[in-house]
């Protein structure tokens, strides 16, 4: 049976889904909103669920940094006062929302609704290999060299993801901010150099005898030719 991250802003609300949830047979794993993104870069799961009570800067940067990562379903869950929230959460970011209260049969058929949408996306799931290391590119993003899993950042999986689906383009690092950071690129080079830096001893760690990065001087940043 599936696997639901299930994000506790407040027991009252989520106890009661989470009661439901386990009784309809899926496996419920709890997390504080904090941890949700750890939880999902760390774990495997069929979908997260997560409450939506009032609009939170806070949550929602951490909605979007899943996003960036994952893309594993999110459902919203709200109720009747905060439905219109939910609702505007779902436009930018979620999968789907999920009313309160809601009987055992609506939920389940909804969960599996989401499920299913997600197990059809999971079939484009691009796969890529370069030397030791593979990266999956759709569902939850993993990067791994000898099949053990490399522990990226969001950037840093971004920048190696352009990387190894362009491998044969230079990205400048102003093409690289851009892309990576969603802003125009004003001359200050240190985040880039600094991510790549980090991202190369990762790599470095994980696979001493390959080398993955090279730089083209006064050029920009490519895999390094095989």
């Amino acid at each position: 049976m599936a696997t639901i991250l299930l994000a506790e802003q407040t027991v009252p609300l989520t106890q009661g889904l989470k009661d439901q949830l386990a009784e309809l047979g899926y496996q419920v794993v709890p997390a504080i909103d904090r941890k949700v993104a750890e939880a999902v870069k760390r774990h495997s799961f069929d979908a997260v669920m997560l409450p939506v009570l009032f609009p939170d800067e806070d949550a929602d940067e951490m909605i979007r940094q899943l996003r960036l990562f994952s893309d594993v379903p999110m459902l919203g869950v709200c109720t009747e006062e905060t439905s219109e929230i939910a609702e505007q959460y779902m436009q930018k970011y979620l999968d789907g929302v999920i009313k309160l209260p809601v009987s055992s049969e609506v939920l389940a058929e909804s969960v599996e609704d989401y499920l299913r949408e997600a197990y059809k996306k999971s079939h484009n799931m691009r796969l890529y290999q370069y030397k030791n290391l593979k990266i999956s590119n759709g569902g939850v993003k993993r990067a791994e060299v000898n099949q053990q899993g490399l522990d990226l950042t969001v950037k840093e999986f971004m920048i190696l993801s352009l990387l190894m689906c362009h491998r044969d383009r230079i990205y400048t690092k102003a093409s690289l901010y851009e892309e990576v950071w969603h802003q125009a690129y004003s001359g200050d080079d240190n985040a880039v150099k600094i991510h790549i830096s980090n991202l190369r001893s990762k790599l470095k760690k994980a696979d001493p005898d390959e080398k993955y990065i090279e730089t083209v001087w006064g050029l920009g940043y490519r895999l390094c030719k095989e």
